[in-house]
């Protein structure tokens, strides 16, 4: 009767506790036995073979301590042949996750959520070396668990983000109606987000009808070669980001001339403590100060944000006629400035005008992805060495142990 209440407390599926051996006030160990035989379940292909038993090997398992005690079960597993590659394998049970139950292993899961390997290693009684194992073997399972199928969205928009020095990069695919990425890859360009839309298949790009991108032009080629109708929209995040480069590259240059003359008075204005007040879109009384001074000590600075606040009011309009008007008027103009890193930035929205009138077909854009922070980024590349580049939803949103 007290090995039937150990095998009900343990409720361990067609298994009862056979022989209890007591070691002392730190440790149980429990013998296990099969109560009925069924066929084995393959360990390399995973399929219920009918042949013959091999032979039997009992291994050592540890499970959940009770009242204090660490807790080691001893449990027979068959071994047979295995007719696809005609070698002697063992049976997969599936409550165990090598020599820790499945269930032990989610504890060590939910304890390194809140502490550190070593601190979780500590209060269990184990290596921190065996708990970052088994910590890395259930996120390599929930990482394909989430990502075996992909939700194809209506709406997406795509962008890559540096987790690291030295040009790593996550690309990321965001359900632009949803507010959730989808979708991520180490590494950026054409070849990462092909692999989104092989994913999805011709059906699910078929079902894609707008695309957001920061115009970079491996994420145009994979997206026309693969969509065929939908639109594509220069995100306007990414053409301020275009605007605001091109008038800090004059700066730069107005502020080393300056400098050279020494002109204390327009070096001050120039100066980059001042690049913030130059760099905003919002109009105050110290933006508005500093542009007054410009237009009297330097034309090309000044040239430059005018130039930015022409541009920016084409969004002003929700008439793509009106916006194209004012995009072509807006290139005309850049090009004739003179300037030469606006007289680049005019020809290249000549090259994309199409997509960065789309935006107003079809408002969508990739600040869900610009918003997630580089830490966010870095956890979701933390465990590269287990294989696994696509870490989407485990990391993005952090542990969710409903799974």
């Amino acid at each position: 009767m007290h090995l039937d209440s150990v095998t009900e407390l343990l409720r361990i599926a067609n298994y009862k506790v056979a022989h209890m051996i007591d070691t002392g006030n730190k440790r149980l160990e429990l013998v296990l036995k099969r109560v009925e035989e069924h066929f084995c379940v393959c360990s390399a292909c995973g399929e219920i073979h009918r042949t013959a038993v091999h032979s039997i090997d009992v291994v050592r398992v540890e499970d959940l301590p009770i009242s204090g005690k660490r807790v080691f079960l001893h449990v027979p597993k068959r071994r047979t042949l295995c007719p696809k590659d005609n070698r002697i394998r063992t049976e997969e049970l599936d409550w165990l996750r090598g020599r820790v139950t499945r269930r032990f292993a989610e504890q060590i899961y939910r304890l390194t959520s809140i502490t550190t390997n070593k601190e979780a290693g500590w209060f269990l009684g184990l290596d921190d070396e065996k708990v970052y194992r088994i910590d890395k073997s259930i996120l390599e399972e929930l990482s394909l668990q989430r990502l075996e199928t992909v939700a194809v969205p209506r709406h997406m928009s795509v962008d890559e983000v540096a987790w690291q020095k030295w040009h790593k990069y996550v690309t990321n695919v965001v359900d632009v109606d949803k507010r959730k990425v989808i979708w991520n890859h180490e590494g950026r360009g054409k070849g990462v987000l092909d692999k989104f839309y092989h994913k999805i298949g011709k059906k699910g790009c078929a079902k894609i009808e707008a695309v957001a991108s920061d115009g970079a032009r491996g994420f145009l080629s994979s997206t026309k070669e693969h969509l065929k109708r939908a639109v594509i929209v220069l995100d306007h995040f990414h053409v301020k980001k275009y605007l605001n480069d091109a008038v800090d590259t004059v700066r730069k240059e107005e502020l080393r001339k300056a400098r050279q003359q020494d002109n204390g008075e327009l070096s001050g204005i120039l100066h980059c403590n001042k690049r913030f007040i130059l760099m905003q879109n919002k109009v105050t009384d110290k933006r508005v100060n500093i542009l007054e001074k410009l237009s009297l000590l330097n034309n090309p600075v000044y040239q430059a944000m005018l130039l930015k606040e022409q541009f920016l009011s084409i969004y002003a309009t929700d008439n793509r006629k009106v916006a194209y008007t004012n995009l072509r008027e807006w290139i005309v103009a850049a090009i004739k400035s003179g300037i030469p890193s606006f007289v680049e930035l005019g020809y290249k929205f000549f090259r994309k005008r199409h997509y960065v009138l789309n935006y107003f077909i079809c408002k969508i854009t990739t600040a869900i992805s610009e918003g997630l922070p580089a830490s966010s980024a870095r956890r979701e590349s933390f465990r590269k060495d287990s294989g696994q580049a696509e870490m989407t939803e485990i990391w993005n949103c952090g542990k969710d142990h409903s799974v």
